[in-house]
């Protein structure tokens, strides 16, 4: 991994692979089973941070995002901002 800080915090466990806890949906996009609220969420696979995450209110999907388009989006309620 190149991205040193990733690294860091990845060992320590203070962030989560979301390749680790979920599903690939779209490019940049994961469904995930589960939300750590004091936790840094990365893409481990493309050494990108995730920027936004959130619960989707039609299904209670929750979905992570490497943009930040979940954040004060109408269908999601956001839980994590970068």
């Amino acid at each position: 991994m190149r991205n040193l800080r990733m690294k860091e915090k990845l060992e320590a466990k203070k962030a989560i692979d979301v390749r680790t806890i979920g599903t690939v949906i779209a490019p940049g996009k994961f469904e995930i089973i589960e939300f750590q609220d004091d936790m840094d969420y990365c893409d481990g696979g493309e050494e990108q941070w995730i920027w936004s995450i959130g619960k989707e209110l039609a299904t209670g999907k929750i979905i992570a995002s490497t943009a930040s388009d979940l954040y004060r989006n109408p269908k999601y309620e956001c839980l994590f901002l970068r």
